[in-house]
């Protein structure tokens, strides 16, 4: 699933770079704490609701991959 190409209300899409350096830090952690989506938001120059939408499209499809709930682990 291609991530950068949803566009939605008030969504500029992510260009290649910013997807790679979030490809690779989901890579390496799966869930973000508000801190750090804060940091690499700011870091990449996107807006953290953009990184945070991602994030949570991500683990939701990762999640699928293994077999389990797009919610698992949620309460």
């Amino acid at each position: 699933m291609d991530f950068n190409d949803k566009v939605g209300n008030n969504h500029i899409p992510l260009s290649d770079e910013v997807l790679e350096v979030l490809e690779a830090q989901f890579n390496k952690v799966k869930t973000l704490h508000s801190t750090d989506l804060e940091i690499i938001a700011a870091e990449l120059g996107v807006r953290d609701n953009d990184v945070k939408m991602w994030y949570t499209n991500r683990l939701a499809a990762w999640r699928r991959s293994q077999g389990l709930s797009d919610c698992f682990g949620q309460l």
